[in-house]
């Protein structure tokens, strides 16, 4: 078999809720959640924060976050984004 009928074939994986930034959100609470809130709620744009930044902050704290998933949630194209396009589109 050759890749294209693999890649054809393969098992496509449902998107869950949340990601290590949204699951992040929702154990934060006071200031720390309303200050990781209000970083994600920009895009990563010259003059902001970084997305690196923002990795070496959390990971200087103890949080366990990949960087795909603080570069992901800030696009919002992670899981907890694309679970809720996909519950309004299934409704």
């Amino acid at each position: 078999m050759g890749l294209a009928e693999k890649l054809l074939e393969v098992k496509r994986s449902e998107p869950g809720l949340p990601c290590g930034i949204g699951k992040l959100l929702t154990e934060l609470k006071g200031e720390d959640k309303e200050a990781l809130e209000l970083i994600f709620s920009t895009r990563s744009k010259s003059g902001t924060i970084s997305n690196r930044q923002i990795h070496r902050i959390l990971l200087d704290e103890g949080y366990e976050v990949a960087f795909a998933s603080i570069s992901l949630h800030r696009r919002q194209q992670c899981r907890c984004y694309t679970s809720r396009d996909k519950a309004v589109k299934d409704n």
